[in-house]
């Protein structure tokens, strides 16, 4: 395995953690995440079902090191479409930059993994 094998897989491990992450801030309530999505004017089942879309997605990379790539190709694409989501979610609010910046850079950062796990002989 070259370096830049391992740098990728590495990197898929961290979007995944972030995917847990994120995702488990909307499902325990985390305070924050409950007064954007009233901010954002979503009902507060949306957090939650949109917390588990995360969290099922960082699950789907990380077991996509262990197991079956598919797993991680399916988790990226989870992660991607929630993050688009996000990302015309802070446009409609005309939130700043730097908090729409957050899940663009994600979701670059995660497209740009698929392209280069799937599509890239490394």
């Amino acid at each position: 395995m070259t370096v830049a094998n391992v740098a990728i897989l590495g990197f898929q491990a961290v979007l995944g953690l972030v995917g847990l992450g994120v995702g488990g801030a909307k499902v325990t309530h985390q305070e924050d995440q409950v007064e954007d999505f009233q901010r954002f004017g979503y009902p507060q089942w949306f957090r939650v079902v949109t917390g588990l879309v995360e969290i099922v997605a960082g699950i789907g990379l990380i077991a996509g090191l262990l197991w079956r790539p598919e797993l991680a190709w399916a988790g990226g694409l989870l992660f991607s479409s929630v993050l688009i989501g996000a990302v015309m979610t802070h446009i409609r609010t005309d939130d700043p930059p730097s908090k729409t910046a957050i899940p663009a850079v994600l979701f670059l950062l995660t497209a740009g993994l698929l392209t280069i796990r799937y599509f890239v002989p490394v």
